[in-house]
């Protein structure tokens, strides 16, 4: 095993977005909310219909409306702003945008796109780091990763896998099947 892996990050427009529904919805279950606002709301518009009252198909319908629009809205802005924010990037086929060293101490990154001191973190303050289907997303905190695309590092992709979780022991998940 090499002692430094260099990765000189390429990322594209498909890669950003597979990461973006990752982050958002498959690590911080932010679709929980919306989902149980949904349930709650279209029972009590079933329950309104129960009652048999008058206006209680327009109370169901007004429910209705609510429960489902506002999770179609909040779903609807986060995948639109994905997809300026690709756009804003410049993503499209791919651009270089940093280049990630992996070494004995930590993870140190250099800005590829102006220029800026690189930053080091440390193995032991990393928070976690996840392997998915063509990329290794590696988390330096709860707010920022790093993604590493497949066939990018100066070493086979398994080999990148391998250093990071030797490193990052239990928080170093693979969530290939």
């Amino acid at each position: 095993m090499k002692g430094t892996i260099t990765t000189k990050v390429r990322l594209d427009e498909k890669t950003f977005k597979r990461f973006s529904r990752f982050d958002m919805f498959r690590l911080r279950k932010r679709w929980r909310r919306p989902v149980l606002f949904a349930l709650i709301l279209v029972a009590f518009a079933a329950v309104a219909l129960l009652t048999g009252k008058a206006q209680a198909g327009m109370i169901a319908a007004v429910l209705l409306v609510i429960g489902l629009g506002l999770p179609l809205v909040y779903f609807g802005t986060f995948f639109s702003q994905v997809n300026m924010q690709a756009e804003q990037r410049k993503l499209g086929n791919g651009r270089a945008v940093y280049t990630v060293k992996l070494d004995f101490d930590g993870v140190t990154v250099t800005n590829d796109q102006k220029a800026e001191p690189p930053v080091t973190f440390k193995w032991s303050e990393a928070q976690a780091a996840f392997r998915v289907k063509g990329c290794v997303y590696l988390y330096v905190n709860a707010v920022r990763a790093f993604l590493l695309p497949d066939g990018q590092a100066d070493v086979p992709d398994d080999e990148v896998w391998a250093y990071i979780a030797g490193h990052m022991g239990d928080k170093a998940k693979s969530m290939l099947k």
